[in-house]
């Protein structure tokens, strides 16, 4: 167990991604010869508890049999604050998600917008470039009005800027 806790210090074993670390450590981290409880082991195994299921029921079979009702209480409390304090974090992320996601609608939004904006703009100046070269070749004002579906002020003014 001495060479596992090395290592584990030492960054080699690594409990988050070997179920096997896990374990072992969970087993190692209560010297009963040298009266040592590797506290920092305890902790990150803790905060892996809340992810393996199987772990986190181990810790709470653990506590309730090993620990009085003060120390229960204190627990609970800390593993309730870590549960908290995630789901703060998730919301906060979910949040930052949501707006980013409203933020683009609104970007995809304006865009369209502008593109149907500009195609009027296109359509209209395609009209009046037609009115204008009826009305160079001598046609009606009403006639002129009636195929390019301006109104007839609208054709009255072109033929005046011409």
């Amino acid at each position: 167990m001495g060479k596992l806790i090395k290592e584990w210090k030492r960054d080699k074993l690594d409990p988050w991604n070997s179920v096997l670390a896990r374990w072992l450590l969970l087993l190692g981290m209560v010297d009963h010869r040298n009266g040592k409880i590797y506290d920092d082991i305890y902790k990150e195994l803790e905060v892996i508890s809340l992810k393996d299921e199987s772990l986190r029921e181990t810790f709470q079979n653990w506590e309730e049999l090993s620990m009085e009702q003060e120390q229960r209480l204190a627990y609970e409390s800390r593993l309730k604050r870590i549960m908290d304090d995630e789901a703060v974090q998730r919301e906060a992320e979910l949040r930052i998600q949501e707006a980013e996601e409203k933020a683009e609608e609104k970007a995809e939004e304006k865009v369209k917008e502008k593109v149907k904006e500009k195609a009027k703009e296109v359509e209209q100046n395609s009209k009046e470039t037609i009115a204008r070269k009826l009305l160079e070749k001598g046609m009606e004002i009403e006639f002129v009005s009636d195929v390019t579906g301006l109104t007839r002020n609208n054709v009255v003014a072109i033929q005046r800027d011409r």
